[in-house]
């Protein structure tokens, strides 16, 4: 029971993060081009962490108790933070450099959509039939969210636009993040096969 708290308390702790930054305002935090170009350097980040309204934040952190649910992965709370970082910081950057008409942004959707990319992938090893159902299931959703004529987001709901590419953003981050992981891997285990050899 204690091993199961133990995977469950950071994803939890990250929740309680988040809380907080919602009921300070996302007016705060949200992510603006014109203020991020004015300094306020967090907005990168902490766009990413509130939420235009209640059903909004209960939606994504539903979301994310789903995630760690599906994949079962067992990392430790600095684990999911740099995954976090490197995945807010990458979708703001999308916006930033290709969408400059984009006001402002709130949402874990695009970070969210890339954990579970990311996941996915880790624990394949180990339940290899529900990562990969899980895999393909967001390659579809991306497609038909690219490409689809109607809405399938859950935009009516939260009463607010949704920005699709931002999930799009954090699934391309997130295959980056695993190709570079996995090549990495490769040339450390190759300069140590040679490094036994001489």
């Amino acid at each position: 029971m204690a091993i199961q708290f133990g995977k469950w308390l950071p994803v939890i702790s990250l929740i309680l993060v988040m809380l907080l930054f919602q009921l300070l305002g996302p007016e705060l935090f949200r992510f603006e081009i014109r203020l991020v170009k004015e300094y306020q350097l967090w907005r990168i980040l902490t766009g990413h962490w509130v939420h235009a309204n209640w059903i909004h934040f209960f939606l994504n952190m539903a979301g994310f108790l789903l995630c760690l649910a599906l994949t079962g992965v067992n990392w430790k709370i600095w684990q999911w933070i740099w995954r976090i970082i490197v995945l807010s910081s990458g979708i703001s950057a999308g916006f930033y450099l290709l969408h400059p008409e984009v006001s402002w942004y709130v949402g874990f959707s695009g970070v969210l959509f890339g954990l579970y990319v990311l996941a996915a992938f880790a624990s394949l090893p180990a339940q290899f039939f529900m990562s990969a159902i899980l895999l393909v299931f967001i390659g579809v959703k991306i497609i038909l969210e690219q490409g689809a004529s109607v809405n399938i987001t859950t935009s009516d709901l939260i009463g607010v636009p949704v920005l699709v590419d931002a999930h799009l953003y954090g699934v391309l981050i997130a295959l980056a993040m695993i190709a570079i992981q996995t090549i990495g891997k490769k040339l450390i285990h190759t300069e140590s096969t040679d490094s036994k050899t001489i």
